[in-house]
């Protein structure tokens, strides 16, 4: 027989992976897609290998139906994801709900990428001086980037924690 702290620990993780989930992940892929490419969600879905069904299972308040009858999307959302954020000490585990989060998280990994490339122009890192995703502070000094980047610790697809280049799964 379970004990308490035991189905506390099962449902915990139960419940971290049913954010995991690769058909939610898609999902969001999808949203992302519409919202900035100005694809329709059909097209969307067909290009992230889902369908508009599933799309609305996991994002449907997300989706509006419009007078025409044609799916939009709404402009932010507060849907959990789970990201790995570069700070100080390397990758931290976080959990944002705010799609406005998130975007800024990708923004700092593609300033970091773009940085990290010769010359090294570090007016890529000014925007996101002082900023925070998930209670951490972006990391936007030079020379501890490029220290963290000749041990390897930079993962520039580490984004989203279920991608196996993060640092925790």
């Amino acid at each position: 027989m379970l004990d308490v702290s035991d189905r506390i620990c099962i449902l915990r993780n139960m419940k971290r992976k049913q954010f995991q989930n690769p058909a939610r992940l898609r999902a969001l892929a999808v949203l992302a897609r519409v919202r900035s490419r100005g694809e329709s969600p059909t097209e969307a879905a067909a290009l992230e290998h889902t369908t508009l069904r599933t799309v609305r299972r996991y994002i449907g308040k997300q989706l509006r139906r419009g007078p025409t009858g044609r799916y939009t999307a709404t402009r932010s959302d507060s849907l959990r994801r789970d990201l790995t954020v570069l700070g100080f000490d390397g990758y931290v585990s976080v959990v944002v709900r705010s799609s406005k989060q998130a975007q800024l998280a990708s923004a700092h990994l593609v300033a970091v990428n773009r940085f990290l490339r010769p010359p090294g122009d570090s007016e890529w890192l000014k925007p996101f001086v002082g900023k925070r995703v998930g209670g951490v502070e972006l990391l936007t000094d030079p020379e501890r980037l490029q220290i963290l980047a000749d041990a390897d610790q930079v993962k520039l697809d580490g984004l989203y924690r279920h991608n196996p280049a993060g640092r925790e799964g």
